[in-house]
Parts: C-alpha cells; structure tokens; sequence
C-alpha cells in the first residue's frame, strides 16, 4: 500500500468512525483544536499527511484508539485489480473477468472467501476496497 492508499484508507475510517458517533468535521475540528480545512482533507481523498501525534488526538476525540483507525491487515482487492498479501507484500494483477467472478463468489458465500499467497502459502480473508 502506498502512502496516498495510507492515507485515504484511515481518512475513510476517520470518516466511518465520526459519522457512527454524529459528529460533525465542524465539531471534531473544534475537540482536536484543528481546523476544519485540515479535517476534510483527512477525510476527503485530497492527499493530507498528518503526524501519529494528530491521528491520536483524532481517535481520542473519536473515543476509539489510532489502531482503529488503521487499514485492516487483510489480503485485499484494490480497485486496480490487484491482490496484495500483508505478510510477505506478494503483489498480482488480476484479469477484470476473475474480479467480476471473485465478486460473485463472494456475494454468494456472504464474503467468505480465503485465498491463498502464491508466495508465502498463508491463507488470508478477501476484503475488497
């Protein structure tokens, strides 16, 4: 994952995480003592890097913690049509026919579905992005 995916994946669940507690940005800007610019561009998918200090005091103001805030550690399809595997960063594209055969699948098992790494033989959950 590149830092811009970094970002927009924890501006994401910024986002999931404020919205679940009704809190507007204006608010959330006014607890953290940032500025509401600084809060949209977190959210939105306009690439704003922002320190582990300032991702802390957001979780603290969103009353979870910054590992709540992270992507999740899954095997993943990307929206480029690639699977990457956490464990030993195995990196594929993939043809857009098996992605639409993958989602049918996974419609089908409720999103069940393992695949295995073709480099490290581990198996992980599909979460697509």
């Amino acid at each position: 994952m590149n830092d811009l995916e970094l970002y927009n994946e924890i501006g994401k669940n910024i986002k999931k995480r404020r919205k679940s507690l009704n809190i507007t940005q204006e608010k959330l800007a006014e607890i953290t003592n940032y500025s509401l610019s600084f809060i949209a561009n977190i959210e939105s998918r306009t690439y704003q890097s922002f320190s582990i200090s300032a991702l802390n005091n957001i979780a603290t103001a969103l009353e979870t913690n910054i590992t709540n805030l992270l992507p999740n550690d899954t095997l993943y399809l990307t929206k480029s049509r690639k699977i990457k595997c956490p464990y030993c960063r195995y990196e594929a594209l993939i043809p857009k026919e098996i992605n639409k055969l993958l989602t049918y699948i996974e419609d089908l098992t409720k999103g069940e579905i393992k695949l295995t790494c073709p480099d490290c033989q581990k198996k992980f959950p599909l979460k697509k992005s």
